[in-house]
């Protein structure tokens, strides 16, 4: 799927992280699709950043203001792009981790990435991983690197319907 798009570049030079943290929270706060900030060495050998900001036709102007105001930003790059994009749905499902022969059961929001009758990836919340590792190292008392969990989460999920169990 695609749909037309609009890419802010901006360089900005002379302002703290700080300024930099709160203009992308505001940024973001102004209807910015995403916000990218790119660490540079500008031309005088100083530390800089190029911002990088997906954004409507409609609220460029708006978040253009705000980066002439908060960022002393006097001009910009406008890039007129395509966004090309896969469909991304939600769904919740049953998981269940054994180990040992004990066995906890939990909801789990997974975002499935392409059609749903032909799946392409699956991804869940790093904040859910770190609930799992943590169920399963008090109620289980086992311990799972969070990327071998990610790992063996996804893929089982990628290969089944509503309920995946997950042998540790």
């Amino acid at each position: 799927m695609e749909k037309q798009s609009r890419l802010i570049l901006a360089q900005v030079d002379h302002v703290s992280g700080e300024v930099l943290g709160f203009a992308v929270e505001r940024i973001i706060k102004r209807g910015a699709r995403n916000v990218q900030l790119i660490p540079t060495i500008t031309k005088k050998n100083r530390p800089g950043h190029i911002l990088l900001v997906d954004v409507e036709t409609a609220k460029e102007e708006d978040i253009a203001e705000f980066l002439v105001k908060e960022l002393r930003v006097a001009g910009y790059h406008r890039i007129d792009t395509a966004h090309v994009f896969q469909l991304v749905t939600f769904a919740r499902k049953k998981l269940s981790i054994r180990v040992n022969g004990r066995v906890r059961t939990l909801q789990c929001e997974v975002k499935l990435i392409g059609d749903p009758l032909k799946l392409l990836s699956v991804d869940v919340e790093h904040d859910f991983l770190v609930k799992v590792q943590n169920l399963v190292k008090e109620k289980l008392d086992c311990q799972i690197a969070l990327s071998e969990l990610r790992t063996k989460i996804e893929s089982k999920l990628l290969e089944s319907a509503n309920e995946v169990t997950l042998e540790i």
